[in-house]
């Protein structure tokens, strides 16, 4: 396979996943663009692995690749603590910017913690140093996780439809939903 037939169809796939994952939240099905992203992903890496004695990247291109991630994340850092800050004092005008600001908050830690992390793995001479300790603090972070995600997508303090009405299971700090109970 050549180069430009390789970006031919990559450029065709990327298409039709925008497609596929635009089709799929209009329509509220959202597990078919994670399949679709995963297939699509995996085709990918298998073309590119039929590349024959032909470079996507060089050196050149990788550093320019990594001063780009490392401004991106500088930048939306400071963005979002500036917005975080704002929205944090603002919070008395409309309730609906705590949870927001939080949700920032949380994003720019996770997104620190985890660059500190890839960097220091792939900067090998410190990351042998410090091994054990590199692999607690990931155990660490995939548990705060894990639980962060089983707080977030349990049941406790929300609203749970049964025989066609909201009832408030818990304390939520939110409205009952406006959309039709169906259950």
């Amino acid at each position: 396979m050549t180069i430009k037939k390789y970006k031919y169809i990559r450029l065709i796939v990327i298409s039709f996943l925008a497609i596929l994952v635009s089709q799929s939240i209009i329509f509220r099905n959202y597990l078919l663009p994670i399949i679709g992203i995963v297939l699509s992903s995996s085709l990918l890496f298998y073309l590119r692995s039929k590349l024959k004695n032909e470079f996507l990247a060089d050196e050149r291109d990788y550093k320019i690749g990594g001063d780009a991630a490392r401004w991106a994340i500088q930048i939306f850092n400071t963005f979002a603590v500036i917005v975080m800050i704002i929205l944090y004092a603002q919070q008395d005008l409309n309730p609906s910017f705590l949870p927001i600001a939080t949700t920032l908050a949380y994003s720019v830690c996770f997104l620190m913690i985890l660059y500190s992390l890839i960097f220091r793995y792939l900067d090998k001479a410190t990351f042998a140093k410090n091994r054990k300790l590199y692999i607690i603090i990931g155990i660490v972070l995939i548990l705060m996780v894990a639980f962060s995600g089983l707080k977030l997508f349990s049941a406790e303090d929300n609203w749970i439809c049964q025989n066609g009405q909201w009832v408030q299971h818990g304390h939520p700090a939110f409205p009952a939903p406006s959309v039709a109970c169906t259950k």
